[in-house]
């Protein structure tokens, strides 16, 4: 696209025949956050945003350089400042302090701590983001895929109040607007954007849902599917709505203790031990908790039992009538093998199994060492490989990374000093039957990287640090 910008009185004239966004529900006069990536869909909202006289005063630009992509990632930055000094707007931009490639756990924790950090600086509490009906639909198949609940398939929503006082606001979705809509206006406005070449690499599960609706969704579903994904998505949101009231009104919200009473669901439908179950999870980290763990402690909230589960590595116990996570150790894994399915987190064992190129940049820090193996690793596996997980068990043994030969894991766990109360509780990773990776310990030495690979596989494993990796 081209650089240049248009002038204001252009702009203004090209704006007016743009549909009109919604007014965000706040009515103060508190900053207003909008999270400008410089991408297409930020661009268009910065502006129509910013052609509301009500609204533009209010306006603060808020710019994460992820540093993932050198000096396109800067470039993306100077336009932002530049667009926001054009429209007269004030702009805080943050950078990641490492540069280079990341999981997408570590460049969302990196953007959601600048945006934090703003929001207490600037007294912002509503940030806008340029979310679109696009993004809904992709979001509910994702979903779907995996047997989200309702409150994961209405996400993401108009308008999302969270517990800590801030709120998420997306008025394109509100405003019931597609990609195509926004990039024929600003087509028609004369105004550029930056492109980032990472959103059309089929590595991420988005893209490529998103390259595959692009192949045939409007043929296969008709070229309105994306509102209709939108409209079920509303639906779903205010039953979900629905539900979590009738669960307070019985008594079954979330206690300032984290814990979560229980007896009123005896008896009731499981969607709704699920909504009154959402907030516990949330607030202790476990909402990407999925998978047949979660489905039994549904089953024993309803049926008024107690249990405990393993949920991301963490147990949860269902005791008296209420729901907690207790400080003691998760109970042991077991042996049975669980399937491990690329592009999710395994709700139990808090695995994500993702394909990704290794470029020169990032095999350079994988030789330095830089990428600690406690909870990444990175292989060298056939895309047909069969991927599972299970627990310790007598006998286990494999090749370690740059060791001599195999070893007994119980040795290995041992001489990394991992803690006896956690050695059961670490998930072992099979490729085609043969263990290739246990957090704590560095991957197996028959699936080293030799260089920069395409479609390497890398596991991250997203439950409770180890504690021999604490700083001492």
């Amino acid at each position: 696209m081209s650089p240049d910008l248009p002038n204001l009185d252009a702009l203004r004239a090209a704006v007016a025949a743009w549909p009109r966004l919604p007014a965000p529900r706040s009515d103060d006069d508190a900053p207003l956050g909008v999270a400008v990536s410089g991408g297409a869909d930020s661009v268009y909202l910065l502006v129509a945003l910013w052609a509301d006289p009500a609204l533009r005063p209010r306006l603060r630009v808020l710019h994460f350089d992820h540093r993932v992509r050198g000096d396109a990632s800067a470039a993306d930055a100077a336009f932002v400042r530049r667009l926001s000094a054009h429209l007269g707007l004030p702009c805080v931009a943050g950078l990641r302090a490492a540069a280079g490639s990341a999981t997408e756990a570590e460049l969302r924790a990196a953007r959601q701590g600048f945006f934090a950090a703003q929001r207490a600086a600037l007294g912002i509490r509503v940030v806008a983001t340029a979310h679109h009906l696009d993004d809904v639909a992709e979001s509910m198949l994702m979903r779907l895929a995996r047997g989200a609940g309702l409150a994961g398939l209405a996400a993401p929503r108009a308008w999302q109040p969270f517990r800590a006082g801030h709120v998420h606001w997306r008025p394109l979705v509100a405003a019931r607007l597609t990609k195509q809509d926004l990039l024929a206006a600003l087509a028609a406005a004369g105004l550029p954007w930056r492109e980032d070449a990472t959103n059309q690499q089929p590595v991420a599960v988005r893209n490529r849902v998103r390259a595959w609706l692009g192949q045939g969704g409007a043929e296969a579903l008709g070229p309105s599917y994306a509102q209709g994904f939108a409209a079920s998505a509303r639906h779903l949101e205010e039953a979900a709505a629905a539900l979590t009231a009738w669960a307070d009104e019985l008594g079954c919200g979330l206690r300032p203790d984290g814990s979560l009473p229980t007896l009123a669901l005896r008896g009731r439908p499981r969607a709704l031990a699920h909504a009154a179950l959402a907030p516990f999870l949330s607030a202790h980290g476990l909402a990407a908790a999925s998978g047949a763990s979660l489905e039994a402690l549904i089953s024993a909230l309803v049926d008024g039992r107690e249990t405990q589960a393993t949920l991301l590595a963490r147990r949860v116990v269902h005791q008296g009538g209420r729901l907690s996570l207790p400080a003691e150790t998760p109970e042991p894994y077991g042996p049975s093998l669980r399937p491990l399915a690329l592009g999710q987190v395994d709700g139990e064992s808090g695995l994500l199994a993702e394909r990704v190129d290794v470029d020169d940049e990032l095999w350079e820090k994988l030789s330095r060492g830089d990428i600690q193996s406690s909870t990444m690793a990175y292989l060298s596996v056939p895309p047909s490989a069969t991927l599972a997980w299970r627990g310790r068990v007598d006998g286990d043994r494999y090749h370690p990374l740059g060791a001599p030969g195999t070893a007994k894991l119980s040795d290995l766990l041992i001489n990394r000093k991992i803690p006896v109360g956690q050695r059961d509780t670490l998930p072992v990773v099979l490729v085609d039957e043969a263990i290739h990776w246990v957090p704590g310990l560095s991957p197996a030495q028959s699936a080293r990287l030799t260089g920069p690979l395409k479609g390497a596989l890398r596991l991250t494993w997203l439950g409770p640090c180890l504690i021999s990796d604490l700083p001492r």
